[in-house]
Order: structure tokens, then C-alpha cells, then sequence
């Protein structure tokens, strides 16, 4: 089993923070000021606004094993068969995804599902997923595939003439 972190964007990491400050300001204010509906309102505060991105923050990790690939993120979680993965691609979007960097990996598998991802080390991650129809394009990553799935697509380049 191997366990990737994700890549955190420096900027990212000040907005949660902030974030995070914020609530617990709000939350202390909220204490202050006495009362029940107070009390319940600065524990939502503290629980949503301040709990859940940190949550984020210290949990969002891939579990490469020999069968399945696992993306946790605070509660969110998915279990996805590396046979089941058709491609991956590097992408840089803002699309909601278990990824705290815009820096990111598509995966596509089963019937046109896709997720995004941010491993700090791509090319360290993609060799533990270890799955030779894999086909990895992108800015700086360039990765040299083997197996039946690289042979089709040298045949097709050359049969569109890209080759």
C-alpha cells in the first residue's frame, strides 16, 4: 500500500487558514456575548466553518494497493479499481474535487467517470498505480507507456498520421 499526500497550493493553504482564524474569532465572539442560541450557533461555527477545512487539510490522501485506488478527503471518500481506470491526464482546473491544488490528475474510468486529483509526486504515483493502459499527457509530465494500450495508440497515430 502506498499513501500520497496532496499537493496544497500555498494560496489555498492561507484561504483555509484564514478561513479556519476566522471562524474561530466568530465562534469566540459569538461565546461572549452569553445566551443558549449563542453557545449552539458558535459550535456550528466551530464544527462547519473551522472543522471541516481542516479536516480537508490534514486528510485529503491516495491509497494506491495492488487492486484499487482510494481518495479520501474529509468525509468524502472513493474506491476506485485501477482496471476500472481508463486514462489519466494532467489538468489545471478549479473543478470541485478531492484535490487541494489546481496542479491536478484526471483520472476517467468505468463508464465516463471522472475525479481530480493532486498527488504531490505525479510521476511517483502514476508508477504505483502501475497499470500499463495508462496514457499520460500534460504540460511537464510525459510519461512513455508499455503493454497493448500503447501499441494501439502507436498503430492509430500512424494510421492519423501523426506519426
Amino acid at each position: 500500500m502506498n499513501v500520497f499526500k496532496s499537493k496544497i497550493d500555498k494560496w489555498l493553504l492561507i484561504c483555509l487558514i484564514l478561513s479556519i482564524v476566522a471562524c474561530l474569532l466568530g465562534a469566540s465572539v459569538a461565546l461572549k456575548m452569553g445566551a443558549a442560541v449563542n453557545d449552539v450557533f458558535a459550535a456550528i461555527v466551530l464544527i462547519i466553518g473551522a472543522g471541516f477545512p481542516f479536516w480537508l487539510l490534514i486528510s485529503t490522501r491516495y491509497i494506491v494497493n495492488d487492486t484499487d485506488l482510494k481518495i479520501i478527503s474529509g468525509p468524502f471518500s472513493w474506491n476506485i479499481p485501477i482496471q476500472s481506470i481508463t486514462s489519466v491526464r494532467e489538468v489545471a482546473n478549479a473543478i470541485t474535487s478531492p484535490a487541494l491544488s489546481f496542479d491536478r490528475l484526471e483520472i476517467s474510468y468505468g463508464e465516463d467517470k471522472i475525479i481530480h486529483i493532486s498527488p504531490a509526486d505525479k510521476k511517483q504515483f502514476i508508477r504505483k498505480l502501475g497499470n500499463e493502459k495508462l496514457i499520460v499527457t500534460g504540460r511537464k509530465l510525459r510519461a512513455e507507456t508499455t503493454g497493448k494500450a500503447s501499441k494501439k495508440s502507436v498503430k492509430k497515430n500512424k494510421r492519423d498520421g501523426r506519426i
